[in-house]
């Protein structure tokens, strides 16, 4: 009895059911490991690295946006693709699943400064490119 401590907080309710009880033991009391603890452990582990995994995919298709309309273009299909808005042309580059811009007519170059990304908006062109597929891809990983 000298490692058990035991309180109970109730409240009268009309079943005189305990609201509160709190029961703690000394480690080497009720403290084991079970088969379900195991097994939840487990499916948790596997849940995390199915996330991480998924993550690190990119989407595997480009879809381009103009005033002229949308285009889609696999991402597993090298190329360089040109695109016409009002300030002139945008090319973007799909390589290795990744698409940037390399060439735009507008004046700052924020679009091509992004470099490899899963989203591209040269504003000032009115042309956004996004990968879609499998979501949630990352940006950059930092170590």
């Amino acid at each position: 009895m000298k490692n058990r401590i035991h309180a109970s907080f109730s409240m009268p309710l009309p079943h005189s059911y305990p609201l509160f009880t709190v029961k703690c033991r000394s480690y080497h009391q009720g403290m084991r490991i079970r088969k379900g603890d195991v097994a939840v452990a487990i499916v948790y582990i596997a849940f995390i690295i199915a996330s991480i995994l998924s993550l690190e995919q990119g989407g595997n298709i480009l879809t381009v946006e103009t005033e002229n309309g949308s285009y889609a273009y696999s991402l597993s299909e090298n190329g360089i693709y040109d695109f016409s808005g009002p300030l002139g042309t945008t090319e973007i580059e799909i390589r290795d699943g990744k698409a940037r811009v390399i060439s735009s007519p507008c004046r700052n170059g924020i679009c091509m400064e992004a470099g490899w990304s899963d989203t591209l908006c040269c504003l000032p062109n009115r042309i956004i490119a996004t990968s879609t597929g499998n979501e949630g891809g990352l940006d950059a990983i930092s170590g």
